[in-house]
């Protein structure tokens, strides 16, 4: 199946003007699989922060009640990533995504994957300390930075794909 595969990939590289078409889809397939990560990545982390609110309601209900509402944000985000536009317009379409496009928004998708393995390793120390029973009001700051720096490149890929940004 392998080898039937790469035999129609060169013949349809050889075809005039598929190439092109070719190269546009591999790098809106390349974006879904990324957003796809980044989901899955952030969803780990709320699986963490809401075992650790479960946790932190047990000695700090103030606290648990504040990591609540975070978790509400991040869930909101996970999903907008889930959902978001993703580089494809229909023939007709008054915005065309060119592949500079696709290419700048591989770099905000970076940035949010950093981000999101930020937010995941938080949620997983949050995750520890409550298990100890630490003290994990004052980290409260620090997630909700790491939730509106993905917010902001969100905003920054949006304006990408509606072509808003030069």
């Amino acid at each position: 199946m392998v080898r039937r595969d790469a035999l129609l990939e060169k013949l349809l590289n050889v075809l005039p003007g598929f190439r092109g078409y070719r190269e546009k889809e591999r790098l809106r397939e390349d974006d879904r699989l990324v957003r796809e990560y980044i989901v899955g990545v952030l969803s780990e982390a709320i699986r963490d922060l809401g075992e650790a609110i479960a946790n932190i309601a047990e000695y700090d209900f103030g606290s648990a009640e504040l990591f609540d509402s975070i978790l509400r944000d991040l869930r909101a985000v996970a999903d907008r990533i889930r959902w978001a536009e993703h580089g494809y317009a229909p023939h007709f379409n008054i915005v065309k995504i060119q592949e500079e496009d696709l290419a700048r928004m591989r770099e905000v998708d970076l940035s949010i994957v950093e981000n999101a393995e930020k937010i995941r390793e938080f949620a997983a120390s949050v995750k520890r300390d409550s298990m100890l029973r630490n003290p994990v009001r004052e980290r409260v700051q620090e997630l909700v930075k790491l939730i509106d720096d993905v917010r902001a490149k969100l905003v920054d890929r949006e304006n990408i794909v509606r072509g808003w940004m030069q």
